[in-house]
C-alpha cells in the first residue's frame, strides 16, 4: 500500500489542543450564562419570600384591624430613672407577631412574650441561666427553618451568638433574617434626634419615645391601613439587608474599641432586641446617605455615624437592586440607581408625596 493510501488512527497534538482550547472557551462562556439563571432562582425564591411576609402582615391585620407593632417597646422596669442606656429597655418585633400567620403558631406559643426585660431573655436560656443554640429564638435557621425569613443570596450562616454584655441588651443565640420593615426615611439607633416614625413600621408601646423626641409619638400604636394616606402600593412595607461588607468588619468592627458591637453577620436578630442600637436589627430606611446596596467605603472614618449609615441601608446580594414588598402585598426589584426623591416617597406612609417616576 502508498504512503499516501494509508490511514491514520489518532489526533496530533496541535489538534488536540485546539480541541482542548474550544472546549475551554465553550465552558468559560458557559459558566457565566449557569451563574445568571442559579441568581435569576435565587432572586425569584428571595420575591417570594418577602411576598410571604407582606400577606402575614395582611392576615394579621385582617384578623386585628391593625398592622403588627414593628418593635413593641417596654418601659423601664428596674426602678430606675435616667438614660435609657442603663434601663431594661427591649423589644418585641413584627417577626414575633406574624408567625401564626407563616404557619408557625408552634414556634410563636413558645415564646415568652411578658413584659420584662429578663421575660425575653428568657427565649434564649434555659433555667440555668445558659444560652441555648437551640433556643427559641435560633430556630429560625435550625429545627424550624422559617425560609421565608431568608433571602438565598444573602451570607447568612446560622443562629449567632449575640454576646455584647449589658444590661438591656439582647444576647444569646439569635436567628437572623435578610429582611427589614421598612422604618421611613430614618432609622437606627433610637436616641438619633432624627429618628423618624413615618414608615409602615416604628417603635411602639410604652417606650417608643424613649428620649422624648422631636419625631417620635410617645406610647405609639401600631400602624393602621386607613393611616397610609399615600396609598398602599406608593409605600414600602418589607426590604432586603445584605450581611457582607468586609469594610464595615474591618473598620467599624475592628480594634480595642469597636464601634459596631458585632459584625454584619450579627445585625439581623428577628425575635426579640434591646439596646439604643438594637432597632438596627430589624428597621430600614431610606436615609439619603444610605442608598439600596450602599456598602461601606473602604475609606470610612471609623465612627458611630457611619455605622449607623450602614445599618440603615436596604440592599440585597441581587445584582443592581433588591426586592421590596409593597403595601399591597406586591413585590417590586427596585434599582439602585432609583432617584433618591422616589426612593424616599415609597418609604413614608402619610407625607403626601407624588409618585411621577418608574421605579
Amino acid at each position: 500500500m502508498s504512503r499516501s493510501n494509508s490511514t491514520r488512527d489518532g489526533f496530533t497534538l496541535v489538534e488536540l489542543l485546539v480541541v482542548i482550547a474550544i472546549i475551554g472557551i465553550l465552558i468559560g462562556m458557559l459558566l457565566p450564562a449557569v451563574q445568571q439563571v442559579r441568581e435569576a432562582a435565587r432572586r425569584t425564591s428571595c420575591s417570594n419570600n418577602i411576598r410571604q411576609l407582606g400577606l402575614a402582615v395582611h392576615n394579621y391585620e385582617g384578623a386585628l384591624g391593625r398592622f403588627p407593632d414593628g418593635l413593641w417597646t417596654s418601659e423601664a422596669d428596674n426602678g430606675e430613672t435616667g438614660s435609657p442606656y442603663l434601663l431594661t429597655w427591649y423589644g418585641h418585633t413584627v417577626y414575633t407577631k406574624i408567625l401564626p400567620y407563616m404557619e408557625q403558631a408552634n414556634l410563636h406559643d413558645r415564646f415568652n412574650l411578658r413584659l420584662s426585660a429578663d421575660d425575653a431573655k428568657s427565649n434564649t436560656v434555659d433555667d440555668a441561666g445558659n444560652y441555648l443554640e437551640n433556643a427559641v429564638v435560633s430556630e429560625v435557621n435550625t429545627a424550624v427553618e422559617i425560609k421565608s425569613f431568608v433571602c438565598p443570596s444573602d451570607i447568612v450562616e446560622g443562629p449567632v451568638l449575640l454576646d455584647w454584655d449589658s444590661r438591656g441588651y439582647s444576647q444569646g443565640w439569635h436567628g437572623i433574617t435578610s429582611y427589614l420593615c421598612n422604618g421611613g426615611t430614618h432609622s437606627t439607633y433610637f436616641g438619633d434626634t432624627d429618628m423618624q416614625d413615618n414608615g409602615t413600621f416604628y417603635m411602639t408601646g410604652p417606650g417608643s419615645d424613649p428620649f422624648d423626641q422631636p419625631n417620635l409619638e410617645p406610647n405609639a400604636k401600631a400602624c393602621e391601613m386607613a393611616s397610609i394616606i399615600d396609598g398602599t402600593t406608593n409605600t414600602f412595607l418589607f426590604g432586603e439587608r445584605y450581611h457582607f461588607d468586609p469594610n464595615f468588619d474591618e473598620i467599624l468592627h475592628a480594634g480595642t474599641f469597636a464601634y459596631s458591637r458585632y459584625p454584619i453577620k450579627k445585625w439581623g436578630a428577628w425575635g426579640w432586641i434591646g439596646g439604643g442600637n438594637g432597632t438596627s436589627h430589624i428597621f430600614g430606611s431610606t436615609r439619603l446617605d444610605a442608598p439600596i446596596n450602599y456598602i461601606t467605603p473602604p475609606d470610612a472614618d471609623a465612627n458611630y455615624s457611619n455605622v449607623n449609615i450602614r445599618l440603615s441601608a436596604f440592599g440585597s446580594g441581587h445584582p443592581g437592586g433588591a426586592n421590596f414588598c409593597l403595601s399591597d402585598g406586591s413585590v417590586n426589584y427596585i434599582s439602585e440607581t432609583i432617584n433618591m426623591v422616589t426612593y424616599q416617597a415609597l418609604s413614608t406612609r402619610g407625607e403626601g408625596e407624588v409618585i411621577v417616576d418608574d421605579y
